[in-house]
């Protein structure tokens, strides 16, 4: 899918492009985990090579749905009633903005790595994905890791630093 778009993308309309990242967004709550993995990366794809109104369309929808998560799960400190598939898609989407972007530190990034590394106690296979995503972040953010961690804010880097001290060496 990935190789179509990339392919066609200079000859596909924007209803076209649309129709695409419609399709493979609906694939990050399909029942099989292997199926909305690999929806993830191909959306990861296609934010970096795609259309950069989709891509930011696509990741502010992707926020909002994870925090409006959070928030329902603070407020009755219960399960929030949604499947582990529809929150697996959820902070799938925020995997794919997250990883969308390696080694740059754009302004959005910071607040979308810090609510993905907040889903790190929900069960697997969010759990795994949050730990494998916060882990990617930080070794392709190592490098200028001194300068890029003045983009968060002191609470946002404690939830890293809780996120990447819970997992285990085996993760």
């Amino acid at each position: 899918m990935l190789c179509l778009y990339n392919r066609h993308t200079f000859i596909l309309s924007s209803v076209e492009k649309q129709q695409i990242w419609s399709t493979v967004e609906k694939l990050l709550i399909d029942n099989q985990v292997e199926v909305r993995e690999h929806a993830a990366a191909v959306l990861a794809g296609l934010m970096k090579g795609g259309d950069e109104d989709l891509a930011r369309d696509f990741r502010d929808r992707a926020y909002l749905k994870a925090n409006n998560l959070q928030r329902k799960r603070k407020q009755r400190n219960l399960s929030s009633g949604h499947s582990i598939a529809s929150i697996h898609g959820a902070v799938l989407a925020l995997t794919a903005s997250v990883l969308s972007a390696p080694y740059d530190m754009p302004s959005w990034l910071p607040e979308h790595v810090t609510i993905l590394a907040r889903f790190a106690g929900e069960p697997t296979p969010v759990k795994s994905t949050v730990t494998k995503a916060v882990a990617e972040f930080r070794r392709t953010h190592a490098d200028t890791w001194n300068v890029q961690k003045n983009s968060f804010t002191e609470e946002q880097l404690e939830v890293l630093a809780d996120t990447s001290s819970s997992s285990s060496y085996f993760a």
